[in-house]
């Protein structure tokens, strides 16, 4: 009976770790209220107010190699996108299409789907961090790729924004 319950654990916890590689992973990026005091030189007040302090750090836009060995190639797609106030906007999926496939180099476009939806953000949250772990199976022809990471927008019609673009 012991053996079948550590069996059914480990096979769990192996299915979960190579499932949670390929999934898209999304954190929003919280902000806190901040109190700043500020002196009017003219008139020699100090006037404070409130701003808001990004708690959560910002993933800048890119595409990076993690591993690129027997011919699998393991890349990790991430960014941010803004959201907050009246508009929330979420990311929806990463979807990928192969680009221009040349003798010895190879495009590799994917696009993250951003859906705008009614209501009102949550004072604390100004966006959203985006993350994605590739694995990508190579010809053995091709020597270079080229990863192109867009951002659209479902509100606007065909408007596909570059993000971050890498060669590898």
């Amino acid at each position: 009976m012991k053996l079948i319950f550590i069996l059914t654990c480990l096979f769990g916890l192996l299915g979960c770790s190579a499932e949670a590689q390929k999934k898209l992973k999304v954190e929003p990026v919280y902000v806190q209220p901040h109190r700043v005091s500020r002196e009017t030189q003219e008139t020699g007040r100090t006037h404070t107010y409130t701003t808001n302090k990004e708690v959560t750090k910002r993933l800048t836009p890119q595409v990076v190699m993690l591993d690129s060995a027997d011919g699998k190639w393991r890349f990790r797609l991430q960014g941010n996108i803004y959201s907050g106030g009246h508009n929330i906007r979420q990311v929806k999926k990463i979807r990928f299409e192969k680009g221009d496939d040349l003798e010895e180099s190879l495009t590799l476009r994917y696009y993250v789907e951003v859906r705008k939806i009614p209501g009102k953000e949550s004072a604390n949250v100004s966006g959203y961090n985006y993350s994605k772990d590739i694995s990508y199976s190579m010809p053995k022809n091709v020597k270079m790729i080229k990863v192109e990471l867009y951002e659209e927008h479902q509100e606007q019609e065909e408007q596909r924004i570059k993000v971050a673009e890498q060669v590898f």
